[in-house]
């Protein structure tokens, strides 16, 4: 993010943060003289001129919750919170040791990742602040040299956007890990959630490993552990490129998915578990990244979606390539399908119209997540034209496949899908077919569900 990003709110004047200050007094005598025994004061430590915007208020609030969550339960007697032009700020009046919250509040000044921005001042009854220095800790250090901070503002050593580009580094460092962090736990469950759900036909789950020979539960497992950096990486990735042309983010996701294949390889001994959902899941977090940060830390599902559906028109060009020789561009060139980076160029339709729908209805009649998850892949094997299932067979056996799932899911009830899916189970064993298109869609459907339901 650009700092004009970042420092984006109204100024104020010195008047005005003079005016501030008064009241603040005031108000800290106030409340003192209500009772308690001592009274915190909260603020931030901004820069400039522009005391007030989005992820300043936002830090503001992280501090605040950190710190009352800290408080022993019930000591708040009284409180007081603003979010004026010229800065967040927060009081509490506690029936506390005024010695134990100081070193509280000094805990979160010095190891909270937002603390260095953190402006807490402890008083005591008379109204008094209790120093650091008294407690054995040193001045408050200088953004940018670790210095004694006041005698670097009075000397001012350093120029204002200086400190302003320490202060957005800070603040965009802490809130894009902390969705970078989310979002990639997310992918993760989806992942873990996708190969956990039983029965799934053909495929592996917690009672065999359908018709696999070379993989099995603990297999998943470990490439979804392996797998869970690489997400938080596209992520960033998305929410650092959001100012980037469509190909230009593509092609650093690209790069940046090689690299998690390679550890997907490593960690499975060489079997090629996720390499479907490191693409389709790759963009979708790389997606997510883009629309937080374009919208403010919202994540409207449809921006998300058209997100996804710019960056995977980029994979398209792929069929052009004559010397890829993978499966998905084979059955391109031999069957006219294009599979994953087809359903990733039009926004992941499937998962929408298919996938959820289908999730929450049986969702809705009292299944499990589990039981209810896997119906929604017996869905996914009556809709679309599986790419594996070609590879594992052929065309014209996909489509019998296709039109049984079709017949199956027409007569599925709440009493008779386990023995119907662990049948269809049995016979893909047999037949050697392996529906991993419609697995990768699982899992990008309960990534959406997690997030949106």
């Amino acid at each position: 993010m650009k700092l004009d990003d970042i420092f984006s709110g109204p100024r104020v004047t010195m008047e005005e943060v003079l005016q501030c200050r008064t009241a603040r007094d005031k108000r800290q005598k106030e409340l003192l003289t209500r009772g308690g025994q001592c009274l915190v004061s909260f603020s931030m430590n901004i820069p400039g001129d522009m005391k007030q915007f989005p992820l300043a208020k936002s830090a503001f609030e992280v501090g605040m919750e950190e710190l009352q969550n800290m408080l022993p339960p019930g000591c708040i007697l009284d409180s007081f919170l603003s979010h004026a032009c010229t800065g967040s700020e927060g009081m509490l009046l506690l029936n506390c040791p005024s010695e134990k919250v100081k070193h509280t509040a000094i805990e979160l000044e010095e190891y909270h990742p937002l603390g260095r921005l953190f402006d807490i001042d402890v008083l005591s009854p008379d109204g008094l602040p209790l120093s650091r220095t008294s407690f054995g800790f040193p001045s408050r250090s200088c953004l940018i040299c670790g210095q004694d901070a006041k005698i670097c503002a009075r000397s001012q050593a350093h120029s204002l956007e200086a400190v302003r580009q320490k202060v957005a580094q800070i603040l965009e460092n802490f809130f894009r890990d902390r969705a970078a962090n989310r979002f990639a736990s997310y992918a993760t469950r989806a992942l873990l959630y996708e190969v956990s759900i039983t029965p799934k036909p053909g495929l592996v789950d917690r009672v065999n490993n359908g018709s696999h020979h070379d993989m099995d539960y603990f297999t998943f497992l470990d490439s979804c552990s392996a797998l869970c950096q690489w997400f938080r990486q596209m992520f960033c990735q998305g929410w650092e490129s959001s100012n980037l042309q469509p190909q230009q983010l593509f092609d650093r996701l690209r790069y940046l998915g090689r690299q998690a294949e390679k550890d997907m390889f490593t960690a499975t001994g060489g079997v090629n578990t996720h390499k479907g959902l490191i693409f389709s899941m790759g963009i979708l977090c790389a997606a997510l990244g883009e629309v937080y940060v374009e919208q403010g830390g919202r994540i409207p599902l449809e921006k998300v979606l058209s997100a996804c559906q710019s960056l995977g028109q980029c994979s398209l060009k792929d069929f052009q390539d004559a010397g890829n020789n993978t499966a998905g561009l084979r059955c391109y060139h031999q069957n006219h399908l294009t599979g994953v980076r087809g359903e990733a160029a039009a926004g992941f339709p499937t998962v929408l119209t298919v996938g959820l729908p289908t999730l929450q209805h049986w969702l809705s009649q009292g299944l499990s997540l589990n039981d209810a998850a896997a119906i929604t892949l017996v869905a996914f094997l009556a809709t679309i034209t599986d790419t594996n299932m070609i590879h594992r067979s052929s065309v014209e056996k996909a489509a019998l496949c296709k039109a049984q799932a079709r017949e199956l899911l027409s007569h599925l009830t709440r009493e008779n899908y386990r023995a119907q899916l662990e049948s269809l189970d049995a016979q893909y064993i047999r037949e050697n077919l392996s529906p991993g298109g419609c697995a990768d869609l699982l899992a990008l459907t309960l990534m959406i569900y997690f997030l949106f339901c």
